[in-house]
């Protein structure tokens, strides 16, 4: 299975770009080439280090409120083990 992430784009130039995502982590470099219209505060999908594709900012919002859903879900608290001798 391959999941695309969503980010916004910082600064580009020549190709590469920096994009912060939606958990606050900036990549260094993702590769904007394929895509245009990556400039500064444009949202991407993106594989990898690849950006695949601009996005809306609606359509941003609606997966970022979905990861969002996503992990909260994830968190799993398990109960503790009695130690036994």
């Amino acid at each position: 299975m391959c999941i695309t992430r969503v980010g916004r784009v910082i600064s580009a130039s020549e190709g590469m770009a920096e994009v912060e995502f939606f958990d606050g982590r900036a990549l260094g470099k993702v590769d904007v080439s394929m895509v245009n219209g990556a400039n500064r505060g444009a949202y991407l999908e993106i594989f990898g280090n690849l950006a695949l594709s601009i996005i809306t900012p609606a359509d941003a919002k609606k997966r970022k409120a979905a990861w969002k859903e996503i992990r909260e879900a994830a968190i799993v608290t398990l109960p503790r083990r009695e130690r036994t001798r």
